[in-house]
């Protein structure tokens, strides 16, 4: 359609311009000369046109961030303005306060170093006063700890001197009676009462030594009553009840009443319970050390297992007439090294009394 509008279009036109005065003019236009400048000005029209608008916008836009900016800036003047004066004003107070506490500080540091001047004066007042009561009391106490030294030293020589006795008794009791005491080696007899020129510290310790061995040796000695009754039949040689023939006793005999007690008569361990029908009966023997042995006959119950320990006291058995017995009565026997003795010795130390040295 616009194909054949243009076609319809002369190639050339020839235009007359007159007026009412002067001389007309003519121009010749050509038709597709006139279509390319046409075409040529609605092209430069659009862009004029799409400038301009562009324009417009970009103009429209550039004012806005122009205003904004300038908005801005006046807030952030105003922000600048108020910082500064806040800051400022910040500072002053603090700056106020370290100042207080400054001088608080100060006025402690002053309290402080006056207090510690006066400790370290009261400090060293009582530390004087207390060397000086310190070297009172040292000296007292040094005094006092000699006077203790010179009692203990007379109590352990006085000490001394009661061993040395009460041992020497010992071993003249035991003499007398013919009861063989050994504690350790001997360099030989030694006697006399006991006369502390000076303290021997040694010497004090082998004299308890000693008598710590004397106290152990008798405990282990058969020293003590194995029963309350009276002795019917003494040690030794002595006619037989039952068949009137000469015999020999190796032991001595309690009467008594059935179950009447019978006891150890020393420390030791039970070293056989049994029954002899033909001789013993019902029997103990305790082995006690240091070579002795004692035997406990014709008891009506025994009271001790084989391997059992006892003491001095303990009751192990109770009186009877078992085994070869004419009558209620305890057969007592004393061995020293397997060989029988008299035990009536033993029993006259049991009995004996006399005032130890304290």
């Amino acid at each position: 359609m616009i194909f054949k509008a243009y076609s319809s279009i002369p190639e050339r036109l020839h235009i007359v311009i007159t007026g009412e005065r002067g001389r007309p003019f003519s121009l010749v236009i050509e038709r597709d000369r006139a279509a390319a400048v046409f075409g040529g000005l609605l092209a430069l029209l659009v862009l004029l046109t799409a400038g301009t608008w562009l324009g417009a916008q970009f103009f429209q836009e550039r004012n806005a961030l122009e205003d904004t900016a300038a908005s801005q800036a006046e807030e952030l003047d105003l922000l600048h303005a108020n910082f500064d004066g806040k800051l400022k004003n910040e500072l002053g107070i603090r700056e106020k306060k370290w100042r207080q506490l400054m001088a608080t500080y100060e006025a402690m540091v002053t309290q402080l170093k006056a207090e510690k001047n006066e400790a370290v004066s009261q400090a060293e007042a009582q530390l004087a006063a207390l060397v000086k009561s310190s070297s009172a009391k040292t000296a007292a106490l040094q005094a006092e700890l000699e006077r203790e030294k010179l009692a203990k030293r007379k109590l352990l020589e006085q000490t001394a001197g009661r061993l040395d006795e009460r041992s020497r008794m010992i071993e003249t009791m035991m003499s007398r009676i013919g009861v063989e005491l050994k504690v350790g080696k001997k360099s030989g007899s030694s006697g006399g009462p006991f006369l502390a020129a000076s303290f021997d510290e040694k010497a004090s310790r082998k004299l308890l030594e000693r008598s710590d061995r004397y106290i152990e040796a008798i405990q282990r000695m058969p020293l003590g009553r194995p029963a309350r009754g009276r002795i019917t039949s003494g040690f030794g040689s002595r006619t037989d009840p039952f068949n009137g023939q000469p015999a020999f006793h190796a032991g001595i005999d309690f009467r008594g009443r059935v179950g009447d007690p019978i006891t150890a008569t020393a420390v030791g361990v039970v070293k056989e319970v049994g029954w002899d029908a033909g001789g013993y009966g019902n029997y103990v023997i305790i082995r006690h050390g240091s070579g002795y042995q004692t035997l406990f006959a014709h008891l009506s119950k025994t009271l001790v297992k084989k391997g059992g320990a006892v003491s001095q006291g303990d009751k192990i058995g109770l009186l009877g007439s078992s085994g070869r017995s004419t009558g209620p009565h305890l057969h007592y026997e004393v061995h020293y090294k397997g060989k029988a003795v008299d035990p009536e010795k033993y029993l006259s130390v049991a009995d004996l009394t006399f005032t130890m040295p304290m």
